[in-house]
């Protein structure tokens, strides 16, 4: 390495012209594998549920959490 030059230098690629960086992009994306829609549906499926399954259970520990301040706080009543 000469004087001067950093070691960040050497791992920067080569700069890619707008064409050439298109080119590249419909390349990668004629790789990629789509699933299939029983896949789709499977996901979709599961997503749901947790999304559910996550938002029942914060809603508990925020109910908890609400009641043990007011208990310790003294706040809303009895």
């Amino acid at each position: 390495m000469a004087k001067g030059q950093s070691a960040k230098a050497d791992a920067t690629p080569a700069k890619v012209g707008p064409v050439k960086y298109l080119g590249q992009v419909r390349q990668e994306a004629r790789k990629v594998v789509w699933p299939a829609w029983n896949e789709v549906w499977k996901t979709t499926i599961l997503v749901m549920l947790m999304v559910v399954i996550m938002g029942l259970f914060f809603f508990v520990v925020d109910w908890a959490l609400v009641n043990i301040v007011r208990l310790v706080l003294g706040i809303g009543g009895a």
